[in-house]
């Protein structure tokens, strides 16, 4: 529940993630049930490999932003652990979501919510809304209209004449299984994380693979990532992992994301380019597209999450 290095982050994103474990704390309360347990909710903490010019760095940032760290070597949570120097940071952790986002969506259909699966194949502004037309002929006529569809929101978009700089970025990850507190915290470095489950799994990530949109796991990110899992956890290397599998990503040049009204378009609202901060993100953005849509005054600051275009990144693309 942190970006990998939030202390290489933008204010603008630090705001809609520094308290993302609470919120989510939150959410397991109303949540927890048959298809979610508290153990999906994994609070070992975030352990991260840092030099000696990040190191000041993060002070900083904890400082600021109240989060807790202690130094710490990385051999005293994993004896054969291949890097000692980094910082951990004992309150922050993870969640299983798929198991989370299958307990959200029980809960928001027991509310009475619907859901269509479709595809949009037009958007006719209204002088407030739009029309919506999908695949399989259905008609709705909505007075506000939130796209948030990672990167194949600019698709939608470009119906209403709206482009966002945005661009696909493929990952790919494997999921392995050890006994249970075998890695007792996110283990992240340079080269690579693992992030544990209460239940033994282990996620080893990822690829990056900017301006790739295909969503197939491929052999040469296999390997890749089965040596990075060699290297991080030795014990790995000779285990064939469970599953593999690939996603893609909203990336942008900016290392924050878009949230806010469509300029020009009454009714239309936009979450997207998360990159990978979606999850962790999402509570805070959801909060603020809900008080935007309702014409609440947003908790905190949304000028930054504009669609007008605003200043590129501080940190490199490949560093967040």
């Amino acid at each position: 529940m942190s970006p990998l290095y939030a202390w290489r982050y933008s204010d603008a994103m630090n705001r809609l993630t520094f308290d993302a474990m609470q919120r989510y704390v939150a959410l397991f309360g109303e949540l927890v049930g048959s298809s979610l347990d508290w153990s999906d909710l994994h609070r070992g903490g975030l352990w991260a490999h840092v030099g000696s010019e990040d190191f000041a760095k993060m002070k900083d940032w904890a400082a600021r932003w109240g989060v807790s760290y202690e130094v710490l070597s990385g051999k005293e949570l994993l004896p054969s652990f291949p890097f000692a120097e980094g910082i951990l940071f004992p309150d922050l952790g993870s969640v299983r979501n798929p198991r989370f986002l299958k307990a959200l969506r029980n809960y928001l259909v027991s509310r009475g919510v619907s859901f269509i699966r479709d595809k949009v194949v037009s958007l006719i502004p209204k002088q407030k809304g739009v029309i919506l037309e999908t695949r399989d002929r259905r008609v709705v006529d909505a007075r506000s209209l939130v796209i948030s569809a990672g990167v194949g929101s600019n698709k939608m978009l470009s119906m209403l004449g709206v482009s966002l700089p945005m661009f696909p970025v493929k990952g790919e990850m494997l999921l392995y299984q050890l006994p249970p507190g075998k890695v007792p915290a996110i283990m992240l470095t340079e080269s690579g994380y693992l992030i544990p489950r209460s239940d033994g799994a282990i996620l080893v990530g990822s690829t990056l693979a900017q301006g790739d949109a295909s969503t197939y796991p491929t052999v040469s990110g296999r390997y890749q990532l089965e040596a990075v899992a060699a290297k991080l956890l030795p014990e790995l290397s000779g285990l064939k992992p469970l599953y593999h599998w690939a996603g893609v990503r909203p990336g942008s040049a900016l290392d924050h994301p878009y949230i806010g009204p469509v300029p020009g378009l009454a009714g239309v609202f936009v979450a997207s380019g998360h990159y990978r901060n979606g999850l962790v993100s999402a509570p805070a953005t959801a909060e603020i597209l809900a008080q935007m849509v309702c014409g609440e005054k947003p908790f905190t600051d949304p000028s930054a999450y504009s669609l007008s275009p605003v200043s590129r990144s501080r940190s490199s693309f490949f560093s967040r």
